[in-house]
């Protein structure tokens, strides 16, 4: 609820502060080096250029999204050919000896149908054989242990060990699927996508981009919107006991739509994908003050991890882009070119000088947000 609350007041901020400096233009800002006497039209300010968005843009965050392959920690790597279930205590052991149903399903007090208990200290109590420790031990290694020395009563034992009931080991998935909970691990390997089809599925409201993994004490970042839409197997995890993977909400998975349109608006983005030509009409398009020659998409740059607190470094975090909507192919462009999340879309009413003045601010809101975001990471929010 207060995290609910403090984006409402932040974006309220954000919108009370456009309004003021685009809708009452002769009001006096102290705009630092962003006053226009400053300003120059092709880079106002050095070290923050504004790129145009243009066919070769385009093409390279193409290029970018398609080639794009996250590196999966060592520990996270999974060998699907080397797994093998291991039994712990709590689960329980079905052994059949063939030819001897005596000692598959006895009447003594040592066994019963509901099979064989592993017992807290990880021993089971077997006919002929005794107490024998399973714990840590592979189905395969039970079965030839029991072998071995069953064969001392038994001429050329033959008999199968499988795991009756898994009640040992659990991966969780908590978060925005449709049912969060525990699910056991078994014989056959729990992967990333096994569970979550096991939990019915992510909610429309869910974030796959940003999933994380507790392991070991550790939390480590899953990109699955690469794992369902571009293929990337090795995404996959297989999961082990006590691991727990969470599946966030969407609700910092947004851009925001503001200046000259024809409502400001906050829009989510659904499955990591938008274009910037989607985000203006759901905003029903410009307004009539607006300039469609002076469309500008402002990003927070993803690689840096402390958000300078001052003007002049906070702009050097940002990467900012411009869109001619007055040009032949600016539609085109427009619905090629793709959002990133806390992306801010910006129609001016005037030339590049008066967005200038209100830039500085709208830059300081973006980054204050960055390291609120950061902080609650570290927070383990």
């Amino acid at each position: 609820m207060i995290q609910k609350y403090a984006v409402k007041v932040w974006l309220g901020s954000l919108l009370m502060l456009l309004n003021a400096c685009v809708w009452a233009p002769g009001q006096h800002m102290d705009t630092g080096m962003f006053h226009e006497k400053n300003v120059n039209l092709n880079d106002f300010r050095k070290g923050v250029v504004i790129k145009p968005i243009n066919g070769a843009l385009v093409a390279k965050q193409r290029s970018n999204e398609v080639k794009h392959d996250l590196i999966i920690p060592k520990i996270l790597v999974s060998d699907f050919n080397t797994y093998h279930y291991e039994i712990e205590p709590q689960d329980v052991l079905k052994i059949t000896v063939w030819d001897h149903p005596e000692l598959t399903s006895p009447s003594g007090t040592f066994q019963s149908n509901t099979g064989n208990l592993v017992y807290a200290d990880g021993t089971i109590f077997y006919p002929y054989v005794g107490v024998m420790h399973v714990a840590g031990k592979t189905m395969e290694q039970v079965r030839d242990q029991l072998t071995h020395q069953l064969s001392k009563f038994i001429e050329n034992p033959q008999l199968s060990v499988e795991v009756q009931t898994f009640r040992s080991q659990y991966a969780y998935i908590t978060g925005q699927v449709n049912k969060a909970g525990q699910v056991a691990l078994t014989d056959s390997p729990l992967t990333v996508m096994r569970i979550i089809s096991q939990a019915g599925g992510v909610l429309p409201t869910a974030d796959l981009r940003h999933a994380t993994l507790l392991r070991d004490g550790k939390i480590y970042t899953l990109d699955l919107f690469s794992l369902y839409e571009r293929g990337q197997a090795d995404l996959n995890i297989l999961l082990k006991h006590g691991d727990i993977l969470n599946i966030p909400d969407n609700q910092l998975n947004k851009v925001f739509v503001m200046g000259a349109v024809g409502k400001a608006s906050t829009l989510f983005i659904q499955n990591d994908k938008m274009s910037l030509a989607e985000s203006l009409s759901d905003v029903n398009g410009f307004s009539g003050a607006s300039n469609p020659s002076q469309i500008y998409v402002i990003r927070g740059k993803r690689d840096k991890g402390v958000i300078a607190a001052d003007r002049f470094d906070a702009l050097a975090q940002l990467e900012v882009y411009h869109l001619d909507a007055s040009s032949p192919d600016a539609l085109i462009l427009a619905d090629q070119f793709h959002l990133q999340a806390r992306d801010v879309v910006y129609v001016s009413t005037t030339e590049l000088k008066r967005f200038a003045s209100v830039f500085g601010d709208i830059s300081r809101v973006i980054n204050t947000t960055a390291q609120t975001l950061i902080l609650k990471k570290a927070a383990g929010f």
